[in-house]
Order: C-alpha cells, then sequence, then structure tokens
C-alpha cells in the first residue's frame, strides 16, 4: 500500500523534528552545542522513527553515526546519496549543512542551511536550527552583524 502525500509529509516532519536534537552536530564549544539545541533534547533517533523510506532512514542513520565518529567525508557521502533519493527533504539539506560546518566549509553550510530553510515549510523548529548554523558559519567567516541577525532569525522561528 503506498503511503498518501500527506502522510508522507507528515512522517518527513516527524522526522525533521525527531532529528534537530539528536546530537549529530559537528564538534564545537559546549555553549556552542547548547545555543544548537545538540545534546539536550531527548528527542527520537533517524532509527525509533516511522520508515516510509526505510533508504533513507538508513542513509541518515549512517551520516550521524560517521558524524559522532568524526569522520565528515563518510557523513557526507551518506547524505549526498540520500539526497539523491529525496531532493526536497529539508532535513537532509540541514544535516549536510551541519556537515559543511564541520568541515570548516563555512560558505557551503550557509547555502546548504538556506535550502532546508527554503523547503522546510511551517517547521519552525529546523528552520531555527537552521539559523543557528547559518549563524555559526557567518561568525567563523568574520561577520559579526550577520551572524547576530541569523541568531536573532533563530529565535524568531524557536517555539521554545
Amino acid at each position: 500500500m503506498r503511503a498518501l502525500p500527506g502522510r508522507r509529509l507528515g512522517l518527513v516532519a516527524a522526522l525533521a523534528l525527531g532529528l534537530i536534537g539528536c546530537g549529530m552536530a559537528p564538534p564545537m564549544d559546549q555553549a556552542s552545542s547548547l545555543e544548537m539545541g545538540q545534546g539536550m533534547g531527548g528527542l527520537s533517533s533517524p532509527s525509533s522513527l516511522s520508515q516510509d523510506n526505510s533508504a533513507v532512514v538508513a542513509l541518515l542513520t549512517n551520516a550521524h553515526e560517521q558524524m559522532l565518529a568524526g569522520d565528515y567525508e563518510q557523513a557526507s557521502a551518506a547524505l549526498e546519496r540520500a539526497l539523491r533519493l529525496e531532493p526536497r527533504n529539508a532535513m537532509l539539506w540541514h544535516r549536510l549543512a551541519q556537515v559543511r560546518l564541520g568541515q570548516g566549509q563555512w560558505r557551503n553550510a550557509i547555502e546548504f542551511a538556506a535550502k532546508s530553510n527554503s523547503l522546510a515549510g511551517g517547521q519552525q523548529d529546523l528552520q531555527a536550527s537552521n539559523w543557528l548554523v547559518i549563524a555559526q558559519a557567518k561568525q567563523r567567516q568574520g561577520d559579526l552583524e550577520g551572524a547576530a541577525a541569523a541568531r536573532a532569525r533563530s529565535e524568531g522561528k524557536s517555539k521554545y
């Protein structure tokens, strides 16, 4: 039986919300980690979610494990494969933005977080997390004003 489009959208939203706080952020100092909402969420991991597209969930889980191990190249490869399957998945773009942040590729991190925001619809927590990725990348580029503006936008998107 095929999933209805609305059900699939609901799954993507659940996946996005469940993965925002699952601790896959690239290494950073504790203050930045807490600022990104990582490590404190107690939200679902990729493998505990409903599996409408099991290949994408498996790739996302693999990317998560690779990020935890500090292997950004393998995490990137897994996410890029997942994006070939679901190019309009906002969470996949968000995770790739986090990988690029961890790799020091600030411009790509900003670009992919912005792409995720364009696909995120009403997923305010995901959008807030994307704005924090953008803020960190801009800060690392030396754009303190741009970082502050992105941080302010993240606060306007968060429910908390």
